[in-house]
C-alpha cells in the first residue's frame, strides 16, 4: 500500500504525521535535516539552553490547548507586560489585568497618559468576543496604532517596539487584525517556554510518530506524478502529499515563482553572565534607532535555561549582519555594566524566520492543481497557532480524501 508522504519535520509536517498516526493511516514523514522541528528546535552549549532564535510559547492559542500538554512542557512564564528605555533607564507598562497595583504605581512614568489608557480600555473591550486574527481589510498594524491616537510616547517606546517584536516587522505592514489578535492571547494568556526549551514542543509532538515513520536526512528534490524523487535518486510513490515545508521550499518544488514572497528576517544572540542578572522576568523594549529589538534573561524566567549562578541573556535583532561585539556593547551599555560582564555564546541568523502575510495564491492554486496539501504558518498568518492548525487541517483533508 503506497504510503502518505509528509515532507518536512517541523511543527505542521509533525502534527500532521501526529494525527495520522492516531487515525491508524499508512504515512511516511520526511525531513532533510537531523533534527526535528524546523523553526522550533533548541541546543544545549556548555549547560545553557538556547532556542533557535527568539521563541514563547502563547498558552492561550486554540490550537496549542488542543495538541499540546502543557503540564509535562513544565512551562516557565514571562510576565505580563514590557519595561521600556526611556531616559537613561527602564520602566514598567504591566498588564493592568495582571498586575494592578504595580500597574497603577507606574502612572507617572510619562510613558503613558490618561488618554492611552482610555484608549487602550476601548482595546480592551474590542478583543471580548471571537477575534479573528485575518479580517480581510486592507489596514496595517502601523496605520491601526497611528489611527487609534496614542501619544507618541506610548507608541514609539512601547506599541510599535512591541509590536515589531512579535511581528518582526520594524516597519509594522502585517494586517491590522493581527494587533488585535496577539493582543488578545497576551491579556488572555501567558508567554512561556518550556524547561527543556522550545524545541520541547517540537519533541512532544513527536512522541506518538514510531521511528519507522520518520526519516531522517532524506532531501525532496522533485515532485512527479505520485512519486517524490530524493537527492539519491530514490523514486517514493505516495498516495497523497503533504508539502509541510517553508514556503521557498515548497515553490521550488512545485515550479512557483517566489518573487512575491516576503520573509522576514531576524538573529539572536546569546550572553552569558557570572554574578548578576540586573533585569526583571519580563521583555525588555528598545527604542527605534538601536540595532537589538527586545532582550530577556531567560534564566530569570526558566533557571533550567543556565547553570546554577548563572544567568543567560538574549538580544533580539531585526536586521541580519550585526556582530556579538556590537550587540554586546549595546548590551552593556543599556544595562549599565561593562562590556567583559557578558561573554557571547552563539547567535542564531534566520532569513526566513516568519513570512509577512499573503495569499500566496499561485503556489496554493498549483498544490490545488495537481492534489497536494501544503501545511505551515505561511499558508495562514505567522504564529505556532497557525502552524499546529494548518497540520491538522492538512492530516484532515487527507484522511478524509483517502477514505
Amino acid at each position: 500500500m503506497k504510503p502518505i508522504v509528509i515532507v518536512g519535520a517541523g511543527i505542521s509536517g509533525l502534527q500532521a504525521a501526529r494525527l495520522l498516526e492516531i487515525q491508524g493511516a499508512t504515512y511516511l514523514l520526511l525531513e532533510k535535516s537531523n533534527k526535528i522541528g524546523g523553526r522550533v528546535q533548541s541546543e544545549t552549549v556548555d549547560g545553557y539552553v538556547l532556542d533557535h532564535g527568539f521563541q514563547v510559547l502563547q498558552t492561550a492559542y486554540p490550537e496549542v490547548q488542543r495538541s499540546l500538554d502543557l503540564t509535562k512542557l513544565d512551562l516557565s512564564y514571562f510576565g505580563s507586560g514590557a519595561y521600556v528605555h526611556q531616559r537613561g533607564q527602564f520602566e514598567p507598562f504591566l498588564n493592568p489585568l495582571k498586575s494592578p497595583f504595580e500597574f497603577f504605581r507606574s502612572i507617572g512614568s510619562g510613558l503613558f497618559s490618561w488618554k492611552d489608557l482610555v484608549l487602550l480600555a476601548f482595546v480592551w473591550f474590542r478583543l471580548q468576543g471571537d477575534v479573528p486574527a485575518l479580517d480581510g481589510r486592507k489596514e496595517t498594524v502601523g496605520e491601526l496604532i497611528d489611527r487609534l491616537g496614542f501619544s507618541l510616547n506610548f507608541k514609539e517606546l512601547f506599541l510599535r517596539p512591541f509590536m515589531a517584536g512579535v511581528l518582526l516587522d520594524v516597519s509594522l505592514s502585517q494586517p491590522a487584525s493581527l494587533f488585535y489578535f496577539y493582543m488578545k492571547q497576551f491579556m488572555e494568556g501567558h508567554a512561556a517556554i518550556p524547561k527543556a526549551g522550545m524545541g520541547a514542543i517540537a519533541s512532544q509532538l513527536a512522541e506518538t510518530i514510531p521511528a519507522e515513520k520518520i526519516r531522517m536526512g532524506v532531501s525532496v528534490t522533485g515532485i512527479s506524478e505520485g512519486c517524490v524523487e530524493l537527492a539519491d535518486g530514490e523514486r517514493l510513490e505516495y498516495s497523497q502529499l503533504i508539502l509541510a515545508t517553508e514556503a521557498d521550499v515548497a515553490a521550488g518544488l512545485l515550479g512557483v515563482s517566489t518573487s512575491d514572497f516576503k520573509p522576514l528576517a531576524s538573529e539572536t544572540f546569546y550572553f552569558k553572565a557570572k554574578g548578576f542578572c540586573g533585569v526583571t522576568d519580563y521583555l525588555h523594549l528598545f527604542p527605534k534607532g538601536g540595532r537589538m529589538a527586545h532582550m530577556s534573561c531567560l534564566s530569570k524566567i526558566n533557571p533550567a535555561y543556565a547553570p546554577q549562578d548563572s544567568c543567560l541573556f538574549s538580544a533580539t535583532t531585526l536586521a541580519l549582519g550585526h556582530s556579538a561585539k556590537e550587540i554586546q556593547q549595546e548590551l552593556a551599555n543599556y544595562l549599565g555594566r561593562k562590556e567583559d560582564d557578558f561573554h557571547f555564546i552563539q547567535s542564531f541568523a534566520i532569513p526566513n524566520s516568519l513570512w509577512k502575510v499573503s495569499d500566496f495564491q499561485d503556489l496554493k492554486e498549483e498544490a490545488a492543481r495537481r492534489n497536494i496539501f501544503l501545511a505551515g504558518d505561511y499558508t495562514q498568518f505567522p504564529s505556532l497557532q497557525a502552524a499546529l492548525a494548518s497540520g491538522r487541517m492538512a492530516a484532515e483533508r487527507v484522511v478524509e480524501k483517502t477514505n
